[in-house]
């Protein structure tokens, strides 16, 4: 029965030429409609968010986990170990669904990286301010007021800990200065200078 049907639908559809350039506009029509439809609702879809430092965020790829994996990368920006030569200081991704990452330090007089696993942060930005409190991720700053640039990390969370080696010289503050001093970089107890 179906069959019978649609052989006369096409009967007609040959026979009347306008009938059938008619449909075929009506198609045509109605093809535009549903690609600009889908094209429409793709351009709602909101772009993805901004990386906070976006200029300083690499994605590098580790052989390990066999992936690209996010890196914050402050090269050029501090002299450290204050030898007029700017070093280098990023933040490696652990690859996770929420990322902490490990502080690594390149000292232009050392040639070698300096890795601290055990100190991890979740947002490792930039604090732009000359204000250091509970919540900064990491700031850089002459704390100390010696001259030399040292790098302020709150580690403040349950990836991180202070090794035995690190506390056996009296650092047990999740709130830690790393600085430059007899040729050697140091870890030491954040304090917060009065005024």
């Amino acid at each position: 029965m179906r069959n019978k049907y649609s052989q006369i639908v096409v009967n007609i559809i040959s026979k009347n030429k306008k009938l059938k350039k008619n449909i075929l506009t009506i198609l045509f029509l109605l093809t535009i409609i549903i690609i600009n439809a889908q094209s429409d609702s793709i351009n709602t879809i909101p772009p993805p968010p901004k990386l906070p430092n976006a200029k300083f965020a690499v994605y590098n790829y580790d052989s390990l986990l066999q992936t690209n994996i996010l890196t914050y990368q402050y090269w050029g920006l501090w002299d450290f170990d204050n030898d007029g030569i700017k070093d280098s200081l990023s933040f490696v991704s652990n690859g996770g669904a929420h990322a902490y990452y490990y502080l690594k330090i390149l000292l232009s007089s050392k040639k070698e990286w300096t890795i601290y696993p055990t100190f991890q942060t979740d947002m490792p930005f930039l604090n732009t301010e000359n204000t250091v409190n509970k919540i900064t991720p990491f700031s850089v700053s002459d704390f100390d007021k010696d001259g030399i640039d040292e790098i302020y990390l709150n580690i403040n969370n349950s990836f991180s800990h202070i090794p035995k080696k690190l506390k056996k010289k009296g650092v047990t503050s999740k709130q830690i200065v790393i600085e430059f001093e007899k040729n050697t970089l140091v870890v030491k107890n954040f304090k917060k200078r009065k005024g």
